[in-house]
């Protein structure tokens, strides 16, 4: 896939929020020093001195990270009102599909399981950022394994166990299960000076944002390509239909160790607990839903950029 697109999409909404904390702050130090409407009409940075000293006087950060991760067995929902069909699948078992599970970059840098960060510290001390992530993950229904399916196919009421085969229910978001996320950072200096070589800092996060998954659907023998359309670049993206669908949403915990490795350059490991609801997943003449928890662990190799050049103290 191209997570750039939607990721980068997002970056218009960091400006916004740290651009008004940015004028806020601005706003009060006037009024404080009570100056003339002469004099502060002069000092007053225009629309693009504000949008210059946005990108070069704060620290910004990016990274790009590899993930695996586990899910709880979850119930998925079918409806398929033009064939009968209005049934539920109990404790469906899903799994991850580490692209590197047989060696290191051996595939293309997207076709794994893959996370990016960008973000920027909005305080002066920098333990305060407003992040953007994509958290590229994968969800497999295990095949071969028994579940009960409990409603209606094909007008007749079930409540019984089936094995769920290739045939009779392959359910997989591989393009993936996207996370598209806004996130609250907390970063607390451990060792050595922020942003210096051979430091150490405790990073959590907090977010909430939209699911954007593919779906590769196969309900009793129909797959879902009609529904999900061609990758195209006019059905990238959609509600009802489209390589990507916008059918859910999404939020998490995260929590971890950022290491400076050599300054700017840092390694990050975090533990990330989430939660997301899917509505409307295209199946075969109709849709299925599900919730999902996840437990995600990620190593990302990240870049940071601080345009003031301000020293941090611990």
């Amino acid at each position: 896939m191209k997570p750039f697109l939607a990721l980068c999409s997002l970056l218009s909404l960091l400006l916004v929020v740290s651009s008004s904390i940015t004028a806020q702050a601005a706003s009060q130090a006037n009024n404080l020093l009570d100056l003339p409407p002469s004099i502060s009409a002069t000092s007053s940075p225009s629309a693009l001195t504000s949008i210059k000293r946005f990108f070069t006087d704060g620290e910004w950060y990016f990274s790009w990270g590899y993930n695996t991760e586990t899910w709880a067995p979850s119930d998925i929902h079918v409806s398929q009102p033009e064939l009968g069909n209005d049934f539920t699948i109990h404790n469906v078992k899903g799994h991850d599909e580490p692209g590197w599970d047989t060696g290191l970059f051996n595939k293309g840098l997207f076709v794994p399981q893959t996370n990016m960060r960008i973000g920027r510290f909005i305080d002066d001390e920098r333990t305060i950022a407003i992040e953007l992530s994509l958290d590229h993950t994968k969800y497999t229904s295990t095949i071969g394994q028994t579940a009960r399916v409990s409603g209606i196919i094909n007008g007749a009421a079930v409540d019984s166990d089936r094995v769920l085969d290739e045939n009779t229910f392959r359910y997989n978001l591989h393009n993936g299960a996207n996370h598209l996320m806004v996130n609250i950072v907390k970063r607390v200096p451990l060792i050595g000076a922020t942003n210096e070589s051979l430091s150490l800092a405790a990073i959590g996060k907090a977010g909430v944002g939209l699911m954007l998954p593919h779906s590769d659907v196969v309900v009793f023998g129909k797959n879902n390509e009609a529904e999900v359309g061609p990758k195209n670049f006019d059905n990238y993206f959609g509600t009802k239909h489209g390589w990507w669908q916008f059918d859910g949403w999404t939020t998490g915990i995260e929590a971890g160790l950022r290491f400076v490795v050599a300054k700017p350059v840092y390694l990050e490991l975090t533990d990330k607990v989430a939660y997301s609801r899917l509505y409307d997943i295209p199946v075969y003449k109709g849709t299925a839903s599900q919730s999902l928890w996840m437990n995600e662990i990620i190593l990302s190799l990240g870049f940071t950029y601080d345009g003031s050049k301000k020293t941090v103290k611990k």
